[in-house]
C-alpha cells in the first residue's frame, strides 16, 4: 500500500468579488445623482398664481425675495446693499444674461421693486419675473 501525499493550500480559498462592489458603487452614484436633481435650496417662495404663464428656459441669474423680504442671489443670502455690486458682477460674467426676481406672495411690493430697481442699476435691460399658472378649480 502506498502513502499518499497530503497537500494543504496555502493561497486564500475566496477571492474578493470586485464586480460586486462596483455595481452597488453604480446604484449608489445613480442614487445620489437622482436625488441632488431633487434638492432645491435657497428660500421657500411662493410665487402668485395667473391664468397665463409664458415659458422662460433654464435661469442663470435668479433673486429671490421670501415673505421676510430677505434675499437670496442664486441661492446665497446678500443684504440689499450687498445686491447691486453682485449684479454688477455677474451682468459682466454674463452679458447676454436676463435675470428672473422670484417674489413671494407675501413679500412687499417695495423690497421686490428695489431688486428690479438695483438689477436696473447694475445694468440688466431684461428683468423678469416669473409666475405660477393658476390652478383649475374643481
Amino acid at each position: 500500500m502506498s502513502l499518499r501525499k497530503v497537500r494543504y493550500r496555502n493561497d486564500p480559498l475566496a477571492d474578493a468579488n470586485m464586480t460586486n462592489l462596483i455595481d452597488v458603487i453604480m446604484v449608489l452614484l445613480i442614487v445620489f445623482i437622482l436625488v441632488s436633481n431633487f434638492v432645491q435650496t435657497g428660500l421657500n417662495i411662493h410665487l402668485p398664481e395667473v391664468r397665463y404663464v409664458e415659458s422662460m428656459g433654464k435661469e442663470k441669474i435668479v433673486v429671490a425675495v421670501n415673505e421676510q423680504n430677505q434675499i437670496t442671489l442664486n441661492g446665497q443670502r446678500v443684504t440689499v446693499e450687498q445686491l447691486p455690486e453682485r449684479l454688477t458682477g455677474l451682468k459682466k460674467e454674463y452679458p447676454e444674461e436676463s435675470l428672473y426676481v422670484q417674489g413671494d406672495q407675501l413679500a412687499t411690493y417695495g423690497e421686490v421693486m428695489g431688486v428690479v430697481s438695483a438689477a436696473k442699476q447694475a445694468g440688466f435691460t431684461q428683468v423678469n419675473i416669473p409666475l405660477r399658472l393658476l390652478q383649475k378649480e374643481r
